[in-house]
């Protein structure tokens, strides 16, 4: 009886320490389970964050086009800008002749999307009938949408001030972006009197769909037709840099020779570089 009491508390130990072991084996299997979908959860969420990035960042693109799915004829962009003559106002009526009247002229245009959105910057010129030596005309920069089947002018900036003379409007100079989803139009203009030339630069840029004067400032001056010896540039460019809009270098020159470089930040209380 005695032996047979130690072989059942044995074979109990044997039973309780196999049972014991088998849940063990259990557990740490579970375990590996367990850590196989955490691992799969974590993937499957970093993929779904990688798209939702990769969405958001498409969606916030803009990327210049030299063409349009919905291209606009001059013509009627003309008609999108809506300035009208009449709202010239009487500086743009020739002092000679009334039949003479003012030219619009289309002088750039620039597609570009930001995500699925389709937009247009144009710049347009109106003449001065009138001919004189400080007869300005003046250029005008518009900002389109394509929504439905149409473009729609969403906003304007008119008579942008720079200086003409002879009924001209200056120039167009560059469109391009300053920013990631900023796109601006440079124009410049200037008049010689008694030998001196002095030239104004304006950048008209799209911020969250307006368009501001983000930066002004002279672009050259010479006096040597009246006998002066300055003769003075000034070159801008846009730098790409970690904040949201990029940095705007100003390289100064005298005589053609780089003298000083400056860097500006956009100010986004004031809108503009400084």
């Amino acid at each position: 009886m005695k032996k047979i009491g130690s072989l059942s508390v044995s074979l109990a130990l044997f039973l309780l320490f196999t049972n014991c072991g088998g849940k063990e084996t259990n557990n740490a299997e579970l375990d590996k389970e367990k850590q196989k979908l955490k691992e799969a959860q974590a993937a499957l969420d970093k993929a779904k964050a990688d798209k939702e990035s990769a969405d958001s960042l498409e969606a916030n693109t803009l990327r210049l086009s030299t063409t349009s799915e919905n291209p606009v004829n001059d013509n009627d962009l003309i008609k999108l800008f809506n300035i009208s003559r009449n709202s010239l106002g009487s500086d743009f009526v020739n002092e000679n002749d009334a039949s003479l009247k003012p030219e619009f002229k289309i002088v750039g245009k620039q597609y570009y999307t930001i995500g699925q959105e389709n937009y247009l910057l144009a710049a347009m010129g109106i003449t001065n009938p009138n001919d004189f030596h400080m007869s300005a005309g003046t250029m005008n920069i518009g900002l389109f949408q394509y929504e439905g089947d149409r473009w729609n002018r969403i906003d304007l900036k008119k008579n942008v001030e720079i200086p003409s003379g002879f009924g001209g409007y200056g120039e167009l100079e560059k469109f391009e972006m300053f920013g990631p989803k900023n796109i601006c139009a440079t124009v410049s203009g200037g008049y010689m009197a008694q030998g001196n030339m002095e030239e104004q630069r304006v950048v008209v840029g799209v911020v969250d769909n307006s368009l501001k004067v983000i930066y002004s400032a002279q672009k050259s001056i010479n006096d040597e037709g009246a006998g002066g010896t300055e003769d003075k540039e000034t070159r801008i460019s846009f730098k790409k840099s970690e904040t949201g809009y990029y940095e705007l270098k100003e390289e100064k020159y005298s005589k053609k020779r780089l003298t000083k470089t400056n860097v500006k930040v956009f100010n986004e209380k004031k809108l503009k570089y400084e």
